[in-house]
């Protein structure tokens, strides 16, 4: 794994290991690590984004498991006896399987808004691959200027720790603005996501849990509250709390709420 780190906070303070979502950077923490700057936060970019490194081998890079593995190189760097993982979407399956593949390293596991919903079964792997290809090719911009624009439309705030966050998703093809992972890294992902569900290590977590859900759109909650009740009766150790109008990117919705809660819980369990 070739991947830039980045680092915020005190060493001498407890670590969190932030670990994005699919198509992210570790810069994508870079705001609410300034909401928690008593701790020292650690975040690193998990794919290549735009890399020209061909992959080697898709089987391995696809699962979690394996992914886990790569994580671990990274977090043997840091030298610290345990970390805290804090994971969002796909960083929250992999910081799952990290979790149960190396529990002496882990006190806790915080999970923004991913690892708790499975599959629902509507769609099949084979549709979503199409509809992730489909999705890859919209974005398409023809300067910088319209791509940051049309974020700024997008979100429902903006800060310069954003725009960096933004800017590192993406990159310039054939004078265009496209995003910057690789569609076939995308859909390894997708693949990964699939073949080792979190279900399948949920009740091999050790550590305590923390799971911050979103609530919206509406039309999810349904879904996001039958998922919950089950992550909850099948995780030994866990708790969730719902952070009021926020989206899957519930970090950036709501950096303060997000660390008010994080803050709390880890005192709560008596780190």
């Amino acid at each position: 794994m070739e991947s830039g780190l980045y680092e915020w906070g005190n060493r001498e303070n407890m670590t969190l290991v932030c670990l994005h979502g699919m198509g992210s950077t570790g810069l994508s923490f870079g705001e609410l690590a300034h909401y928690l700057a008593d701790y020292h936060v650690v975040s690193f970019d998990l794919a290549r984004n735009g890399s020209d490194k061909s992959l080697s081998e898709e089987e391995a890079y696809k699962k979690p498991s394996c992914m886990a593995e790569e994580v671990e190189k990274v977090v043997k760097v840091l030298d610290k006896s345990k970390i805290c993982l804090v994971g969002h979407s796909w960083g929250a399956h992999l910081a799952l399987y990290f979790a149960k593949a190396y529990p002496e390293q882990v006190q806790g596991v915080i999970l923004l808004d991913g690892g708790y919903i499975q599959q629902p079964g509507s769609d099949s792997l084979e549709e979503e691959l199409i509809r992730m290809e489909d999705f890859h090719n919209s974005i398409r911009f023809p300067s910088w200027e319209a791509f940051i624009e049309s974020e700024k439309r997008e979100m429902p705030r903006w800060s310069t720790e954003i725009e960096a966050a933004t800017k590192a998703q993406v990159t310039e093809i054939n004078g265009e603005i496209r995003l910057a992972l690789p569609v076939s890294d995308a859909k390894a992902i997708l693949k990964g996501i699939y073949a080792e569900p979190t279900k399948d290590v949920l009740e091999k977590i050790i550590c305590p849990v923390l799971l911050l859900r979103s609530t919206l759109p509406e039309e999810m909650e349904g879904l996001r509250q039958q998922q919950a009740n089950d992550f909850l009766e099948n995780t030994p150790n866990a708790q969730v709390r719902l952070i009021p109008n926020t989206t899957h990117d519930i970090y950036r919705d709501s950096p303060g709420e997000v660390s008010r809660n994080i803050r709390e819980w880890i005192q709560e369990t008596a780190y």
